[in-house]
């Protein structure tokens, strides 16, 4: 993303914002040793808009952490499951 116009910048945010999201994971997971055999990571899912809601269907405990970029929130989510 870097060296590009920001119009061809927005169009790769939501990948960008997921390959963080994994490398964050990623790394929290590496760094729990009791964890790296039994954690398993998925796909990150990446929301964008004005007005929503997100719904699981498993139970386990969220970590959020909300953030300000460019005046705009930015909500980083982590669900964990067992």
């Amino acid at each position: 993303m870097l060296g590009v116009v920001e119009d061809e910048a927005a169009a790769q945010a939501t990948d960008a914002v997921g390959e963080i999201c994994n490398m964050v994971a990623g790394s929290f997971k590496s760094k729990v040793v009791s964890l790296e055999d039994r954690c398993m990571l998925s796909v990150p899912t990446v929301i964008s808009g004005d007005s929503y809601e997100l719904h699981s269907l498993a139970s386990g405990e969220r970590i959020e952490l909300p953030l300000m970029f460019g005046g705009e929130p930015l909500w980083f989510s982590l669900e964990v499951q067992n």
